[in-house]
């Protein structure tokens, strides 16, 4: 996370803004860093490289800003990063206090989130939306096997971005900024049977039906695969729902339960902005946290409705952070910097899905590669209140091409995500 010391001085029109760049107690200076400063109701945006003493200047007007950074590098064959952010730094040319946040370096992590489906889509002839098809998938961002066993699923409060947030402070922090602790919201969902995932390979979760949704909704997907996984109403009866529903094809073993931790008939995804996390717990613990009261956050209500189950920081392994396309300006982080900085952006029930961006650099450097990356992506959604993939690769193309692909890890969902005009499962 990066350290800010923030100055300020009067001008006619402009101030002088400074960030400085700190990592484990250090300037940090490296060549080819760059300070990405955004003036908080999206009318600004500005990069500057820092100097020799890690500091980068920006000039302004006065108002709120949010920095990010991200410095990408190679180290033992491995791609790496070092990232942090500060939000909401109000600028007036008086004199500013001083920010320090350092760098956090991102190593890299086997199982990632790949892809997330929850926005819908438009039923057959425009008349109305779908959401009953949202998917996740989740990634070996390796060449090794890895046991997923103990992966679980959770999103946080409030389920919107724009949503009235009340985790945050007087000072205009999270409340659990500095805990070891995230506000785990709906339920928690994790695998009941064990799961490999083999190099450079997915597995497939459907959230509610685990059928061939085209065969109602021809925009729809096709989540019928018998290797694919479903987050299963077989074994909570609170869930209900009829849009719960599975394929005779899908196999027992790959039903995931949870235990619920708020009122409801269904588990609840956001189909606007959701703040999703992956996790690694066991069952049994996973059980424990969510029936252990005393282990609850009452913040967002004191009834079961606004319940939030305190997820320790320390089992999450990734983490991505949506917000509304259409309110951005009233969007608020739910992820703390450590975890994630930076947001993507999403439009719903056109279809679209959030896609994780191709590591170029880790990607090209694998001989097997050679000859087998698909270039000119064109499923970015620049032209929709959206973003692309900068990578230029079609990692879908490339990967039935028999490439590899290595994707981005930074832990700032901007960069490492973009939205995606058609979702990868839909053929």
């Amino acid at each position: 996370m990066a350290s800010l010391a923030v100055s300020c001085e009067l001008a006619p029109e402009l101030l002088d803004l400074s960030v400085q760049l700190v990592f484990d107690g250090k300037a940090f200076a490296e060549k080819g860093a760059v300070v990405t400063l955004v003036e908080d109701t999206g009318s600004f945006r500005f990069e500057a490289a820092p100097d020799a003493s890690g500091i980068a200047k920006f000039t302004v007007v006065p108002g709120s800003y949010s920095a990010y950074v991200t410095y990408k590098i190679i180290e033992d064959g491995m791609p790496v990063s070092y990232n942090g952010s500060l939000q909401s730094m109000r600028i007036t040319g008086q004199p500013s206090e001083i920010f320090r946040m350092e760098l956090s370096k991102v190593d890299p992590r086997q199982l990632i989130i790949k892809e997330v489906y929850s926005g819908g889509c438009s039923r057959n002839g425009g008349t109305g939306t779908y959401s009953s098809d949202a998917y996740i998938i989740v990634y070996n961002n390796s060449k090794y096997e890895t046991d997923a066993s103990e992966l679980v699923f959770g999103f946080l409060h409030p389920y919107n971005s724009n949503a009235s947030n009340k985790f945050y402070g007087k000072d205009k922090t999270l409340i659990y900024a500095n805990e070891d602790w995230i506000p785990a919201a709906g339920a928690i969902w994790s695998f009941t049977s064990p799961v490999t995932v083999p190099g450079y390979s997915q597995i497939v979760i459907a959230c509610f039906g685990a059928i061939d949704h085209t065969a109602t909704v021809d925009a729809s997907v096709d989540l019928s695969d018998p290797s694919y996984y479903w987050m299963s109403n077989s074994d909570v009866p609170q869930y209900f729902n009829t849009k719960y529903a599975a394929s005779d094809a899908i196999p027992t073993s790959h039903y995931l339960t949870c235990f619920p931790i708020n009122q409801g008939n269904a588990w609840v995804l956001s189909v606007s902005s959701p703040a999703f996390f992956l996790g690694n717990m066991s069952l049994e613990e996973n059980d424990r946290i969510c029936h252990d009261t005393d282990n609850f956050d009452r913040t967002n209500g004191t009834t079961a409705v606004g319940w939030a189950v305190k997820f320790p920081k320390s089992k999450v392994l990734d983490a991505l952070e949506v917000y509304a396309a259409a309110n951005i300006s009233g969007s608020l982080s739910r992820f703390t910097p450590d975890l994630n900085t930076g947001y993507v952006t999403m439009v719903s029930q056109k279809g679209y899905s959030i896609y994780r961006n191709v590591d170029k650099e880790a990607t090209e450097a694998l001989p097997e590669n050679a000859g087998k990356l698909v270039y000119g992506y064109s499923f970015g959604t620049e032209d929709v209140n959206g973003s692309t993939d900068p990578s230029g690769i079609d990692a879908e193309a490339s990967i039935a091409a028999g490439a590899h692909i290595i994707y981005a890890q930074t832990n700032d969902s901007g960069k490492d995500f973009h939205q995606r005009k058609t979702a990868s499962l839909k053929k």
